[in-house]
């Protein structure tokens, strides 16, 4: 939901047998699920840990785009976006994403996969871990600020790279 169309890409281009359709599709089907960040009304909170910021594909450039569009949505009056800092432990180890989904499913992702349930226990479950993540998260201005940090070391990074 947060993926730029250039990232998707990549991520979609690493599974071992894509091909460039299928990597085609998955990319537009990803960026039009997004318009529901757009929509008056719906709120979206999203956690991340910084090792997602941290990790990335392809060159420095790519996660400068990247963050530039979490500084993007995280600006939007329907999303909260946190960042859960190195300088946190983590409450519950990250074993694979998931979606919630207005409190009757949960998009269970794998590497392999993706799983819809629609299973009260299991939902109840997911939500319970997901509020742990968002009670060890920082918004607004601090999270802002970490993704203004990590640009700075891409950019420092890149820096580094160029002849």
């Amino acid at each position: 939901m947060l993926q730029s169309a250039e990232y998707a890409r990549h991520v979609f281009a690493s599974a071992p047998t894509a091909t460039a359709e299928e990597v085609g599709r998955a990319v537009a089907a990803r960026v039009e699920r997004q318009s529901v960040l757009y929509e008056p009304g719906r709120e979206s909170v999203f956690v991340l840990t910084e090792g997602v910021l941290r990790t990335w594909p392809g060159t420095p450039a790519l996660m400068l785009a990247q963050l530039d569009r979490l500084l993007a949505i995280e600006s939007l009056s329907t999303v909260r976006l946190g960042v859960i800092p190195w300088r946190r432990p983590v409450p519950v180890l990250p074993h694979h994403g998931f979606t919630l989904c207005d409190q009757r499913a949960v998009v269970v992702e794998t590497f392999g996969s993706e799983r819809v349930s629609g299973d009260a226990v299991e939902v109840a479950s997911y939500e319970e871990t997901f509020s742990r993540f968002e009670q060890a998260a920082v918004f607004g201005d601090e999270a802002r600020e970490l993704l203004l940090l990590v640009m700075k070391e891409f950019r420092d990074l890149g820096d580094a790279v160029t002849p």
